[in-house]
């Protein structure tokens, strides 16, 4: 084995057998999970939001195709 190869091989090897920091922190980290939770008040907020106009439209286009089951 020449030289050139020599070093080759033992940077290979120290690079095998040497710890890699990153590595090892990255293994011991914890994962987290964050959830967020919205505010009870903007139940109002959807409710304003609703457009009445297109809601009536969609029911009307629901009875048209399913007819009207009030009856039921």
């Amino acid at each position: 084995m020449d030289q050139k190869t020599f070093l080759k091989e033992m940077a290979k090897h120290a690079q095998r057998n040497t710890t890699d920091t990153r590595r090892e922190d990255s293994k011991n980290l914890k994962k987290i999970q964050i959830k967020t939770f919205k505010p009870k008040d903007d139940c109002g907020r959807l409710m304003d939001s609703i457009d009445i106009n297109s809601l009536e439209l969609f029911a009307e286009m629901m009875r048209d195709r399913y007819g009207n089951r009030d009856e039921d």
